[in-house]
């Protein structure tokens, strides 16, 4: 498959978006806040932003759900039912020791996969104590991907605009009281980097430079200092000025990306582990949800700055390597003797 440059850099964001969720997952949100907010606000827009500009506008609105119900619903329904059941053997052979148990029962674990929420919540059946994790990405990419394949069919880009501050309102006033099934809310906040990265695709080049660099960072570090975006409860603490630190981090991040293109070996370095976003996804966040590999390591390795790279490489290496036989095992059972497609994946 012969890529643009536009090509170039969305594969080199996915293996951004995809090392940076690696770090926010291991990482000490108590002990190193700044550090751990700075990395919210460049990888969830980064990640929607991907969403986005995955959407093929120029496909019929069936064809493009079908493709997402592929992409996003098919691996989360799949992993979530893989984890309850790992859940349960791991709780009757009496191996907690070994793997992780988040969910108390199954019962339980299906009653959050289907309502797809990430952590504990009040939600519109009432209180849920237990939540699907990080599971819950997966889930609003779908939505997301909904809603913005309707959105995208707007001729005028002021009405879509328009929309999409509406429906990120909607979205943060919501998440202040009760959490919607399916994320929702966590969709809908994430709405104008997918909206970004819809209007990504037509662009004929990105003129952005050094200085969009600069201010990301200034404005990415300013925010840091007090808050992130966690998306998880569609929470930041002023949603407009929330909205544009993840759309100026974004851009920075784009920028940086764009950058790289000219390198060809890190541009293939980066393609290979950032090919297949949502199959990386979901392989990385089934093994940190079951597999706790922070305790193998923490045995071996004093805490510290040594045991957090090696936790990061291990996460890294067993994802890309897991996701490579996942593809050989679906390219086998689809009957294609070539790459599998990878647009049911991006």
């Amino acid at each position: 498959m012969v890529m643009n440059n536009k090509d170039r850099t969305i594969q080199i964001l996915s293996s951004f978006s995809f090392m940076m969720l690696i770090f926010i997952s291991i990482i000490n949100p108590q002990n190193h806040s700044i550090l751990y907010h700075f990395f919210t606000w460049l990888t969830w827009p980064t990640i929607f932003f991907i969403a986005g500009y995955s959407i093929d506008v120029n496909l019929k609105i069936g064809q493009s759900i079908f493709l997402a119900v592929k992409r996003y619903l098919v691996p989360y329904l799949s992993a979530g039912l893989l984890m309850i059941v790992m859940n349960k053997v791991v709780q009757l052979l009496q191996l907690s020791t070994w793997l992780n148990t988040p969910f108390p029962a199954m019962r339980t674990g299906l009653k959050a996969l289907l309502y797809g929420n990430g952590s504990p919540v009040v939600t519109i059946f009432g209180f849920f104590d237990t939540g699907i994790g990080l599971l819950w990405l997966l889930i609003a990419l779908f939505t997301g991907t909904l809603l913005m394949i309707f959105i995208s069919k707007i001729k005028k880009m002021f009405w879509a605009v328009l929309i999409i501050i509406l429906l990120g309102r909607l979205g943060f006033y919501l998440a202040t009281f009760i959490q919607i099934p399916w994320s929702l809310e966590s969709a809908l906040i994430a709405l104008p980097f997918m909206l970004f990265g819809v209007y990504y695709q037509k662009l004929d080049n990105w003129s952005a430079g050094p200085a969009t660099v600069l201010a990301a960072l200034i404005v990415d570090l300013t925010m840091s200092a007090s808050t992130g975006l966690d998306m998880i409860v569609a929470y930041t603490p002023f949603w407009i000025l929330g909205t544009l630190t993840g759309l100026i981090s974004l851009a920075g991040v784009i920028v940086v990306a764009s950058s790289l293109i000219k390198n060809s070996a890190l541009t293939n370095l980066f393609a290979k582990i950032g090919s297949y976003l949502s199959l990386n996804l979901v392989v990385f966040i089934f093994i940190n949800t079951m597999i706790p590999i922070n305790n193998y390591i923490g045995g071996l390795l004093p805490t510290g700055m040594l045991s957090f790279i090696i936790i990061w490489l291990i996460m890294l290496i067993i994802s890309t390597v897991i996701k490579f036989g996942l593809v050989k095992i679906l390219k086998t059972f689809s009957g294609q003797k070539g790459e599998l497609d990878e647009k049911v994946f991006k």
